[in-house]
């Protein structure tokens, strides 16, 4: 929905599609006992998480067919004011499809409930966005978060009320 606000193009949907499904692809060479961990992370064990992007990269890079997500999948944790990872690049400098990956990612994580923590609501995420705008995320994608919120929202309400991790459902 945020590329639509953009006005990116049928192609760039769909690479965004696949970006959003193989962003954090690399946390599989992750140790699970840091991914689960219900607590804060050490220093040691966010360094090492901070691996999956490039871990991510390498797993899909031999894959002709996805070389269109692989920017995504290395750059959707660098922020707009040079502060990410891996390669702390700032503004433009990271790929568009990354920096729409980061804002989609970073409302997902925040609004979901993990081993940790409930999901913040959703204005405290619009909080948190209006302040990183031109900080951690591209302000333009934050400006078209905004434009797009209600359809966002309704879509990830409808979203999570179909999930479930029971195991025989998927059987």
């Amino acid at each position: 929905r945020l590329a639509k606000e953009l006005g990116c193009t049928t192609e760039t949907l769909h690479t965004l599609y696949m970006s959003g499904l193989l962003h954090d692809i690399g946390k599989i060479g992750i140790d699970d006992a840091v991914l689960r961990k219900p607590g804060k992370l050490t220093d040691a064990e966010f360094e090492h998480i901070k691996e999956h992007p490039e871990l991510g990269y390498r797993i899909l890079a031999d894959i002709k067919q996805l070389n269109d997500v692989l920017p995504a999948v290395l750059h959707h944790h660098e922020q707009w004011d040079g502060g990410g990872y891996p390669f702390k690049l700032t503004g433009d400098q990271t790929p568009q499809i990354a920096r729409i990956v980061a804002v989609a990612d970073a409302f997902d994580a925040m609004s979901s409930d993990r081993p940790y923590r409930k999901g913040l609501p959703f204005e405290r995420v619009d909080q948190i966005f209006k302040e990183g705008a031109g900080k951690q995320w591209d302000p333009t994608v934050i400006a078209a978060y905004f434009t797009a919120r209600d359809d966002i929202m309704t879509i990830a309400q409808n979203e999570r009320a179909n999930l479930t991790l029971d195991v025989q459902q998927w059987m």
